[in-house]
């Protein structure tokens, strides 16, 4: 039986946010998205600010796990307006959500009209300690590097790495992966695939996890690791969710079966994932 609706709203780790992140390790995102979006109903009798944006926040994690992009880039626009009124970190989080999204879409077009937005907010944030400095900038470097921009993406990757945050390796590898594997550094892509997570990155910042995952199938691929390619995809392969085109990718070339890779071909279509569609359709055509 579903908690009382009101004790949704309790405190940040209160039960709603406890249930939403205990069905998303579960891998049950649908679960977890509609209690991320049950205290919508309560935001009428908010008056909190931090509440309020914590209300907008919860959602966005599993709207994207299942590809509903359109619903969580609306989201996280409202997450950040509600973030105006808060403090110096709480905005970082904002401009970051909205940064993020962009590159799990892989829209990095979009991702570069942020990042001015995000240098800003980050210099604002630098006397607290936040793994969203470091990755908003380094994020901002990937969207640079692939639209041909090598001396912003330089500027930006110096600027991320500069501040020096340890213990989010796991957090941190899908935007350095994505630069190594853009700039063909074989090894770089092995040195990044060697780093052991600490925890940190999986179990508080799980979100930000999506696009290491991703990533690291790549890089694996990339490198021709096809025993530990295939163990992972088929570790985080889960039908319907923002994973499976990249699981299935990674099966297909490790299994040599086309029609593995086609089915991702497929499912990223369906999401309106263009730039992840347009690097299998390249493979593909191989």
């Amino acid at each position: 039986m579903p908690a009382p609706l009101a004790l949704t709203l309790g405190e940040p780790a209160g039960i709603g946010p406890d249930i939403t992140f205990a069905a998303w390790h579960q891998r049950d995102f649908d679960h977890a998205l509609e209690w991320a979006q049950r205290p919508f109903d309560l935001l009428p009798e908010l008056h909190d600010p931090e509440k309020i944006s914590e209300v907008y926040e919860q959602p966005i994690a599993s709207c994207a796990m299942l590809g509903r992009f359109r619903e969580a880039r609306r989201i996280a626009v409202q997450f950040d307006e509600s973030t105006q009124r808060l403090s110096p970190h709480h905005r970082l989080h904002g401009v970051a959500v909205a940064s993020e999204l962009e590159e799990l879409i892989g829209d990095w077009s979009n991702l570069r009209l942020l990042s001015d937005r995000v240098e800003e907010r980050v210099a604002e944030n630098l006397q607290t300690p936040c793994v969203r400095n470091m990755r908003s900038l380094l994020v901002c470097s990937v969207a640079y590097a692939l639209g041909g921009d090598e001396r912003e993406a330089v500027r930006l990757e110096e600027e991320a790495e500069g501040l020096q945050m340890q213990g989010y390796d796991h957090v941190l590898l899908g935007p350095r992966l994505r630069l190594a594997l853009h700039r063909g550094d074989i090894d770089r892509i092995r040195e990044l695939l060697t780093i052991k997570d600490t925890g940190r990155g999986r179990s508080k910042t799980y979100w930000m996890s999506l696009a290491s995952d991703a990533a690291r199938l790549d890089g694996l691929s990339a490198v021709g690791d096809w025993a530990e390619a295939e163990q992972e995809a088929e570790s985080i392969l889960v039908p319907g969710s923002y994973l499976e085109p990249f699981a299935l990718r990674t099966l297909g070339q490790a299994r040599r079966q086309p029609e593995l890779i086609e089915r991702a071909l497929a499912r990223f279509e369906a999401m309106k994932l263009d730039w992840h569609a347009e690097q299998t359709r390249v493979l593909l055509e191989s």
